[in-house]
C-alpha cells in the first residue's frame, strides 16, 4: 500500500488525480491547488472548465538529455534484470546530481486479434502501466519522487513507422530523460 501511495504521489505531477486513471488530467470540478504544480505536458486534453493557466518560463532554460530507453514485449510492463540495471544507473546519477527525471511511456499500434475495436484503451493502459512501473522502480531505487515527472502517450508518438516486427518493437518503450 505504501508503494502505491508513493507512486500516486509521483504520478500526480502530471495533473490532478481524478480516481479513474493517474493520467486523466485535471478534473472538471476540482478546486485550484494551493501550490503551483510543475509544468508537465498534458497526456489527455484538459477539461473544458476551468482552463489551466500557462506555465511561467524559468529564468534559466534547462536542457534534457535522453538517459535511457527501456523496451517491452507485446502488452508487457515487465522489467528484466538488464532493464533494472539500466534504471539503477540512471537513478544513481539522478540522486548524485539532484536531477529531475522525466519518464515517458509509449505503446505500439499493434493489439491482439479481435481487440482492434478497443485499441486506444488497450494501448493507453499498457503505456500507463509501463510508465508506472519505471517511475515506481526509480523511486524505490532512491530517486526523490518529487523529482520524477511521468506521462503516458499510448501509441500517439511512435519512434518508427511500423512496417514490420522490428519497427513495431521499437515503439513499445519508456524513455527516461534527465535535466542538466
Amino acid at each position: 500500500m505504501k508503494k502505491f501511495i508513493s507512486l500516486v504521489a509521483v504520478l500526480m505531477l502530471s495533473g490532478c488525480y481524478t480516481g479513474k486513471s493517474l493520467f486523466d488530467g485535471p478534473a472538471c470540478n476540482s478546486t485550484p491547488q494551493p501550490k503551483p504544480q510543475p509544468c508537465v505536458e498534458q497526456v489527455v486534453p484538459p477539461c473544458a472548465q476551468p482552463q489551466p493557466q500557462p506555465c511561467a518560463q524559468p529564468a534559466v532554460q534547462r536542457n534534457e538529455r535522453l538517459a535511457g530507453v527501456i523496451y517491452f514485449g507485446i502488452g508487457s510492463d515487465y522489467l528484466n534484470d538488464a532493464d533494472k540495471a539500466e534504471l539503477n544507473r540512471i537513478a544513481q546519477y539522478a540522486k548524485a546530481n539532484n536531477t529531475p527525471v522525466k519518464v515517458l511511456g509509449h505503446a505500439s499500434h499493434k493489439v491482439g486479434k479481435g481487440a482492434e475495436f478497443k485499441k486506444d484503451a488497450i494501448n493507453q493502459d499498457v503505456s500507463v502501466r509501463r510508465t508506472q512501473n519505471v517511475a515506481n522502480t526509480l523511486a524505490m531505487m532512491g530517486v526523490n519522487p518529487n523529482m520524477i515527472n511521468a506521462a503516458a502517450y499510448s501509441d500517439s508518438r511512435p519512434a518508427e513507422v511500423e512496417t514490420d516486427a522490428k519497427t513495431e518493437a521499437l515503439n513499445r518503450r519508456v524513455e527516461i530523460y534527465l535535466e542538466y
